[in-house]
């Protein structure tokens, strides 16, 4: 059965090679893997509905690899050559739709013991979802300009911008109204990283002090 296209398009118009596509669907069930498990371990439905956003874009993607391969295929050979391609693809797509299922924990209110939880909280390297406002500090500013890195030990791992998804985007990306950001670091930093993207926290100063 042939996938369904979802609403999500490229950064850019241009067609991917298949080895692109299958690039971006590995990157993209990594970053599922890890927003799924930090959902359930901090009740964060914010992360959860997230990850059932990047489910579809991998529906867009496999419904792209098919659209690639029917048109690459010339012979007997390229088509032996593609089928392993999209067998893999397609398990990345089923990998995907598991990952999704674990956000379930967190949607269906199923939840876990709160003392494991209390235990997770404890790890300093925790994954956040962050929404520029129109009144934030952040709005066009680029993330190499911001140096977050540095300044805060944050990595912003994708940026959803529309119906267009930026997966570990460059640091000449700069944040826009609307933005939603998912990124991952420390909690305090984390804390004052949505603190400006929200614009409650209008001094960027502000944002990098408390957590120096």
């Amino acid at each position: 059965m042939l996938p369904s296209f979802s609403s999500f398009e490229r950064a850019d118009s241009t067609p991917m090679s298949v080895r692109e596509i299958l690039v971006e669907m590995k990157d993209l069930c990594g970053l599922m893997i890890d927003l799924a498990y930090a959902s359930v371990l901090f009740n964060d439905e914010d992360l959860a509905n997230e990850v059932l956003e990047y489910e579809r874009e991998i529906d867009s993607l496999l419904y792209e690899l098919w659209t690639s391969a029917s048109v690459a295929v010339r012979d007997r050979g390229d088509a032996k050559m593609m089928s392993s391609v999209i067998k893999l693809a397609m398990a990345m797509d089923e990998i995907s739709n598991a990952v999704s299922d674990i956000t379930h924990v967190v949607l269906r209110k199923l939840g876990i013991h709160e003392a494991l939880r209390d235990v997770f909280k404890k790890i300093d390297i925790q994954y956040r979802r962050a929404v520029i406002s129109k009144d934030s500090i952040l709005v066009g500013k680029s993330i190499g300009e911001l140096n977050l890195d540095v300044e805060l030990g944050i990595y912003i791992l994708a940026i959803r911008r529309g119906d267009e998804l930026i997966i570990d985007p460059e640091d000449d990306v700069k944040f826009m109204k609307d933005d939603v950001v998912i990124v991952k670091g420390p909690h305090e930093s984390l804390v004052n990283f949505i603190s400006a993207a929200s614009g409650k926290i209008r001094d960027w100063k502000a944002v990098i002090g408390d957590v120096s």
